[in-house]
């Protein structure tokens, strides 16, 4: 009976251990908002992971420790710009948590926005067409997202439903992402699988004087439609101060990633 007692333990603690493997992902983030292409800043990105939940972070001092970003980027046409003031990088950077136990991801937008939610759904079509990623064959899946249609390639060899960003909920790692304009573009650089480094994955870090409270999703899209009736009131009143035409107004997935 001891002896039974012993195995079984054992068994339950390889499992466990087994479900606990963790790995790490390395990826390129590029936002290219209103460009038409993945031209715009270029930045490190990382995503570790294991059978229970995944933690992504990207514009992080850290990580771009040295780096110097161009303040301008204009789109092939010359049509479009996108100018950049001041750091491009953040001490904790833009994080996304997924926790798979709680069916619930947590992100933070700007220095100062945290929201909490419950892990959306993607509604991914799985494709037949398939490429080679480094040393794993990747399978296409597409999707329509927060005003974006996205294409991800996902491993299967890592049937662990976890992405870049808030990309999640397919039947293996997604290693590639991109919007149809790649304005919105995640590529792969290198994996540990499984690994030992220290990178934790955790809640998302803030500053030690931030109130320890959460915004809805909601709350978020408030945020977006005040910031784009402001950028337009601001427009119109320069117009009018220079006595000159009021320019076209941008649509919002020109303005912000999620356009909803």
């Amino acid at each position: 009976m001891k002896n039974i007692f012993l195995i079984t333990v054992l068994i339950l603690t390889s499992l466990n251990t087994l479900s606990q493997e963790k790995g790490i992902v390395y990826y390129g983030h590029i936002e290219s908002k209103g460009l038409k292409a993945a031209i715009g800043p270029d930045f490190n990105a990382y995503l570790v992971f294991n059978n229970t939940a995944s933690y992504y972070v990207t514009k992080n001092d850290s990580l771009d420790k040295g780096r110097e970003f161009k303040t301008r980027y204009s789109s092939e046409d010359g049509m479009s710009v996108r100018s950049y003031l001041g750091q491009l990088t953040t001490q904790y950077g833009n994080q996304v948590y997924n926790n798979r136990k709680k069916d619930s991801i947590y992100w933070n937008q700007w220095i100062d926005f945290y929201v909490a939610e419950k892990t959306p759904k993607i509604n991914w079509q799985l494709k037949n067409k398939t490429k080679q990623i480094g040393k794993f064959t990747v399978h296409e899946a597409v999707a329509n997202y927060r005003g974006r249609s996205y294409t991800a390639w996902y491993a299967l060899d890592i049937p662990l439903p976890y992405g870049p960003w808030k990309l999640q909920g397919l039947p293996g790692l997604i290693l590639e992402a991109y919007d149809a304009d790649k304005e919105m573009y995640f590529y792969f650089k290198s994996i540990e699988y499984p690994t030992t480094n220290i990178a934790n994955i955790t809640q998302l870090k803030r500053p030690k004087d931030h109130p320890n409270t959460w915004h809805s999703l909601q709350g978020f899209k408030d945020r977006l439609d005040d910031i784009y009736e402001k950028m337009k009131i601001n427009s119109i009143l320069i117009a009018e101060k220079y006595n000159a035409e009021v320019p076209e107004q941008k649509i919002k997935s020109e303005a912000f990633i999620e356009s909803f």
